[in-house]
């Protein structure tokens, strides 16, 4: 999925020193907070997807170069127009429990993950399956008619709807991931909600948990690449703190942190200290369920009066780029020949305050007001979200009038608020899965389940669907170049910057890989030292 990774290899500058809070061979990282589900069908926020990056594995897995590479799948094939698939699973991949992981597995995973009574958010992550949206909505009832076929148990081959040259890169997302169907019988509800309720098909399982404050993971011993995994552990721990975290970075409790803006300035010249690309477009999103953000011309002027520029160069420090087309730059998405960001230019308008300032007189104009109700912003409180949020609210009172309330939350509030529709504006990011523009674009579909503006446009659905379908790259870009065009127009969002992240390492991790698409850390090749 990801053309661009940061790979670290911190080894010549530094002294080796292992805390004693660390594990000999036991990576340890800060996540935050829990992850609203560790259910593969059902996660939707990083925690949990990077969870079930160490318990589960797919028929694919990701490379240090985004590429594609085994995973149970040993080889596969397709045919000619590449809507026909074939997966030949390896007959040494188990599950945790010693229970091999079969071809009737996939399908089984993947049939849960489409029944509209599961209500998985990422459902449509396999519509280019043959037949699976229409059963997801109910239109068809018998899973046999997906296409998806078990030939035997270790052949796998999947029909998909249009050409999709890229498919081994959308099975690495985790809602493709296998089901165990016995143990999830046995389990039901409780799935993936505690270690006695978990089981793993990826390089390792869950050995102890302590809800909200850490959970350890060791090597699954049934893993079929098990040798070739130099870690034996990893940690993760739950501390949504910035200055927390820093401080168990300092005392060695944690390998690595992101830090604020104003926490950076402690480590100037600190070899420990690293810039990387997260891969993520962060942007204000409008509820357009919303009487006033229902208006375009709104939408347009509060977005039109922050200036993404002074952002990025006076707020953060030049940690970022200006944003100005939702799909993220410089990550490795790539156009007909160079990066599709630098191919669509400056679709987004730029910073423009008499411009907002008129298109807001016109908005009030058509909702007969005189003067914006004061709007609310919500934003997770980690990282440099505070000092972002109070920018923009700066910027909208310095350059249009409008006054709006700023209120921190923690993550796991935030979408919740997003998701039930209970916020007016909300400061939030998005990254993509694999590297296509689709991956970003995708998710403005009408009832998308990451759509959380509830914006709708027929035009914009069609050429998704379009995109979807044809094997033609240059016309595939075209419409997403277009769809980017009607994105600022329409402005569901505010568009504000490409966020890179800035990471203290400790020098005992050798090898971790931070990726800006899909997975936020490969570990295949990590060791400790």
């Amino acid at each position: 999925m990801k053309k661009i990774l940061l790979l670290l290899s911190l080894v010549a500058f530094f002294i080796v020193s292992c805390g004693s809070g660390s594990g000999d061979n036991e990576l340890i990282l800060n996540l935050k907070e829990e992850g609203k589900s560790y259910d593969p069908e059902l996660a939707n926020d990083s925690t949990g997807e990077f969870v079930d990056s160490l318990v589960t594995e797919t028929l694919t897995r990701q490379a240090k170069d985004g590429k594609s590479l085994p995973g149970v799948a040993k080889t596969w094939e397709h045919n000619q127009d590449s809507t026909v698939w074939t997966f030949h699973l390896r007959n040494n991949a188990k599950w945790s429990n010693g229970d091999p992981i079969t071809a009737q597995n996939f399908k089984d995973g993947w049939v849960r993950a489409l029944d509209p009574k599961t209500a998985s958010k990422y459902a449509d992550k396999l519509f280019y399956i043959k037949n699976a949206k229409e059963f997801n909505s109910g239109k068809i009832k018998n899973p046999d008619e997906l296409g998806i076929k078990v030939v035997d148990n270790y052949t796998l081959v999947v029909t998909l709807n249009d050409p999709l040259p890229y498919f081994d890169s959308i099975v690495r997302i985790q809602t493709y991931a296998p089901l165990n169907k016995a143990f999830y019988d046995r389990v039901k509800d409780k799935y993936m909600t505690s270690k006695e309720t978990s089981i793993s098909s990826g390089v390792y399982k869950i050995k102890e948990w302590t809800r909200d404050s850490q959970i350890v993971f060791e090597k699954n011993e049934n893993y079929w690449n098990k040798d070739s995994i130099k870690l034996e552990g990893v940690k993760v721990v739950f501390i949504n703190d910035p200055n927390g975290s820093l401080n168990a970075f300092k005392n060695d409790e944690i390998d690595s942190t992101n830090i604020s803006i104003e926490q950076a300035k402690e480590f100037k010249d600190d070899k420990r200290k690293i810039l990387t690309d997260d891969g993520s477009v962060w942007y204000m999103t409008y509820n357009m369920k919303n009487k006033v953000l229902a208006n375009k011309k709104i939408r347009q002027a509060l977005s039109l009066a922050v200036d993404r520029e002074k952002l990025v160069s006076d707020v953060l420090s030049g940690t970022g780029k200006p944003a100005y087309t939702y799909t993220a730059k410089g990550v490795g998405i790539m156009g007909v020949q160079k990066d599709f960001s630098e191919e669509a230019g400056k679709v987004f308008p730029a910073f423009d305050a008499a411009k907002a300032k008129s298109l807001l007189a016109e908005g009030l104009k058509e909702l007969n007001l005189q003067k914006l109700p004061t709007l609310e912003m919500i934003f997770n409180d980690s990282g440099n979200n505070k000092i972002i949020s109070e920018y923009i609210q700066d910027q909208l009172h310095k350059n249009l009038g409008v006054d709006i309330k700023i209120q921190a939350m923690t993550f796991s509030e935030r979408l919740s608020r997003m998701e039930q529709r209970n916020y007016e504006i909300a400061l939030a990011g998005y990254n993509g899965d694999f590297n296509d523009a689709i991956t970003y674009l995708d998710r403005f579909v009408t009832k998308d389940g990451n759509n959380y503006s509830d914006y709708s446009n027929p035009e914009y659905d069609r050429l998704v669907k379009f995109v979807k379908s044809s094997g033609d790259q240059k016309a595939r870009v075209a419409s997403m170049i277009q769809m980017e065009k009607i994105l600022a127009d329409d402005m569901p969002v505010g568009i504000l910057y490409y966020r890179q992240n800035t990471k203290l390492v400790n020098p005992r991790v050798h090898d971790i890989v931070f990726s800006p698409i899909g997975k936020d850390y490969v570990l295949d090749y990590t060791y400790i030292k």
